[in-house]
């Protein structure tokens, strides 16, 4: 069942996604850059913000849940910020924030670790 906590609309889904796309496109491209040019393992570390921004965007994007409003007990349903009064929801939207959030730093550590699976 969908939860019904959801703190924004249509077009800031849109500009996570735009994020989501845009980082998994540099990680990926860095990534391939960085094991075609035999670049020692550590350097290929650096993948990890550009993954974990991806995963964040689209993860946002999916759950329509920003975290960074639901800390702040925040929605924007493209109309502007305003407080989310509801107690329940501002609970349940800092559940999903942490839930993404994990699922984000999981991905990205995850693929960290492929690329650097790749030799020298």
């Amino acid at each position: 069942m969908e939860s019904a906590a959801i703190n924004i609309g249509p077009r800031e889904r849109r500009k996570r996604r735009v994020m989501g796309i845009a980082g998994l496109a540099a990680g990926a491209f860095l990534a391939f850059a960085l094991v075609a040019l035999k670049a020692p393992r550590p350097t290929r570390v650096v993948i990890f913000f550009p993954i974990w921004l991806a995963a964040l965007g689209l993860l946002q994007t999916r759950e329509q849940t920003c975290i960074a409003l639901a800390a702040r007990g925040m929605r924007n349903m493209d109309d502007g910020e305003e407080a989310i009064e509801d107690e329940r929801v501002v609970k349940e939207l800092r559940s999903a924030a942490r839930r993404i959030n994990r699922r984000a730093l999981m991905t990205a550590a995850i693929v960290t670790m492929v690329a650097l699976a790749f030799p020298d």
